[in-house]
């Protein structure tokens, strides 16, 4: 969805590529992007920390609720940190905490499925972002964003899981 939402702001001269790693959701991306229409829109398969894409191709990085889900965050950084040029733009939502977590939740596969088992300490993963050449200008809270499962509205509430919208600027 987001792949198409950044396709009508980029306009018919613009161009987004969308990242995913399953052919499940590359299937779905392309069948909606054909039925709809949408020229300016690529789709291909890759991970988030290797997508493939030449140094500074990309104005916008663009990721929703993924890189919790990745064990090596800095990775992802420094690929986005390679994609854009200078000045380009790191937005993306994701799952945070207030406190390291325990063992316990970080290797519980449920608590992961959850996207909070992956999730980073707030203030590591500003330092992370910004250790790979950026610039955090913006991060707001998202406090309506709620957990399902009994188990991660649990670990929300002990371990202050947040969603988080952040901007960074590549320095």
């Amino acid at each position: 969805m987001d792949s198409f939402i950044a396709a009508h702001k980029v306009g018919m001269n613009g161009q987004v590529t969308g990242i995913d790693m399953t052919d499940a959701q590359l299937a779905k991306a392309e069948r909606l992007g054909k039925e709809h229409a949408f020229r300016s829109v690529h789709f291909r398969r890759a991970f988030i920390d290797a997508t493939g894409l030449s140094d500074g191709c990309c104005d916008v990085v663009i990721s929703n609720g993924v890189i919790n889900l990745s064990p090596d965050k800095a990775s992802v950084f420094r690929e986005a940190a390679r994609l854009l040029r200078p000045g380009g733009r790191l937005a993306l939502a994701d799952i945070v905490t207030g406190v390291p977590l325990p063992e316990t939740v970080s290797c519980d596969a449920t608590l992961w499925a959850s996207c909070i088992g992956g999730a980073m300490q707030r203030d590591a993963y500003v330092e992370a972002i910004e250790r790979t050449g950026f610039t955090v200008t913006t991060m707001k809270l998202n406090d309506e964003y709620r957990f399902l499962s009994r188990s991660a509205q649990n670990a929300a509430r002990e371990y202050g899981v947040h969603s988080v919208s952040l901007l960074a600027i590549r320095n």
